[in-house]
């Protein structure tokens, strides 16, 4: 059988390269990292298994909601055909509810914004990128990323479907169980990803759950005339839908709650998001920057589940997913984030980081904006990352007590908050984890609708930060780079 160099997880126990106690930011500029230690291994292409009683209760269940109603649809069976390399161990099910329809024009769901001006990542473009009007047509990295479908009847099919994974080794077919033929779904209507999940806790019970929303994200970002409110996930190009930020955490309260959310989108790991699904997902797994068009590599992630199959703790689990993607990609030479963090413990955070807020707010904004400027960004949801911006504040601020208050603020983060994380190029070696908010141009007023804001000071440090006195300049003219998910 083929063999496939893969990195096996250390035991949650002893994942960590540093212990959560030995850090220490009074050396700032440069901050610690908290990446996995990996150990080589082989793992061999499994060969198809027998049918399994789906009913008896597994150690877990992988729910993976995959909306490919948009110009995404090839990839749901790319995708598949990964999940299905390694397949679910035996005391795994691995369950999708799988949507396809006829290639759609590149589209994009949130139109233009202008958080990136002036950061040096070039003009405000569409995200998730489709089409950037300087580019005239079809991004050069959605051409060709993926292998063609296989014309066969288990993969030219379109609507919506649900399936139980199996493993079939390597072969472009879909040998994956097909459990319902649905026909036409809304995959933006939060109460059908709400659905999937009541329907799939009652038919493939486990101890403990995993959901992965599969699809276009947008973390959080400011809202045009077109598209009010918070955004969020799972966009369908049919209904013109999607699943907002507070929508999403209310479809996985309605399922009765997850131990790891985690989105194969562009954009989600940010504060915002995971402090809104605190109390209905005990980890999040997600990118702050965007994806490319490929996602996640589902066979690198399962080949880490195999590896650890005795030892399938949440942590272990969150990070078999930030490892496989990072060496998914680190071949590639492509420049992404993936991290896992903790949200129950994001309460504690905010509440650090408030005190933070007040300190700020007393200090010469110009250094707080350069800061910002400075600070490594994420393609356009005006999301910047949390613990780099500390740092050079820490690096900058004359305010003794507000140094000190920002290595707490750090320190908490690393201590209880971060799971693990990972990057892959030079751009994104300051990624530690977290994107949050940090606008360019002025404060979106719908951002209080997030209980992120409600609870907190963060609305009030962007509204001190962004108050100008003066126009903004002008943008630049030349594209960003592409981007996918």
């Amino acid at each position: 059988m083929k063999k496939i160099e893969i990195s096996k997880l250390l035991l949650a126990a002893v994942f960590m390269a540093v212990p959560a106690a030995a850090q220490d930011f009074d050396s700032l500029p440069s901050v610690k990292e908290l990446v996995s230690q990996a150990r080589a291994a082989q793992v061999a292409v499994p060969a198809p298994s027998a049918a399994q009683d789906a009913r008896t209760v597994k150690d877990w269940t992988i729910m993976v909601f995959m909306n490919g109603k948009n110009n995404l649809s090839s990839y749901v069976i790319s995708d598949m055909n990964e999940m299905e390399v390694f397949g679910p161990t035996d005391n795994i099910n691995i369950i999708t509810q799988a949507a396809r329809m006829k290639e759609s024009a590149p589209s994009y769901p949130g139109g233009g914004y202008y958080d990136d001006w002036g950061n040096g990542y070039g003009s405000p473009v569409p995200h998730p990128g489709w089409p950037n009007p300087y580019w005239g047509g079809m991004p050069p990295m959605m051409l060709g990323t993926k292998a063609a479908d296989t014309k066969d009847a288990s993969t030219d099919w379109v609507g919506v479907r649900r399936y139980l994974v199996t493993k079939d080794g390597e072969n472009g077919s879909l040998s994956s169980t097909l459990l319902a033929d649905m026909g036409t779904v809304d995959m933006g209507d939060y109460k059908q990803l709400a659905e999937f999940g009541k329907w799939v806790k009652a038919n493939y019970p486990a101890k403990r759950y995993m959901l992965v929303g599969w699809n276009h994200g947008s973390g959080w970002e400011k809202s045009l005339d077109l598209f009010p409110t918070v955004k969020g996930i799972s966009y369908d190009d049919e209904s013109g839908n999607h699943i907002s930020t507070p929508q999403l955490a209310q479809a996985i309260r309605e399922m009765g709650g997850v131990d790891i959310y985690a989105s194969d989108a562009c954009l989600m790991q940010m504060a915002e998001v995971a402090y809104e699904l605190k109390d209905t997902a005990k980890l999040t797994v997600g990118s702050e920057e965007n994806e490319p068009g490929d996602g996640w590599g589902y066979h690198e992630f399962l080949s880490r589940v195999h590896s650890n199959k005795d030892n399938l703790t949440p942590d272990v689990m969150a990070a078999a997913a930030v490892q496989g993607y990072k060496a998914f990609y680190a071949p590639k030479g492509t420049a992404t984030t993936q991290s896992a963090i903790r949200t129950a413990n994001l309460v504690g955070f905010r509440a650090v980081l408030d005190r933070w807020v007040d300190l700020v707010m007393q200090e010469d904004k110009k250094m707080v904006t350069d800061a910002r400027i400075a600070a490594v960004g994420f393609g356009g949801a005006g999301s910047k990352d949390m613990v780099h911006f500390m740092e050079l504040v820490h690096a900058k601020a004359k305010s003794q007590t507000l140094k000190t208050q920002t290595v707490k603020v750090m320190n908490y983060f690393y201590d209880h908050v971060l799971v693990d994380n990972a990057t892959t190029g030079a751009k994104f070696e300051k990624a530690y984890g977290l994107g949050v908010y940090l606008p360019g141009y002025s404060f979106d007023t719908d951002y209080s609708e997030l209980a992120w804001a409600r609870d907190g000071r963060w609305d009030e440090f962007q509204q001190w930060l962004t108050a100008k006195d003066a126009a903004p300049a002008a943008p630049n003219t030349h594209a960003m780079e592409a981007t996918l998910r």
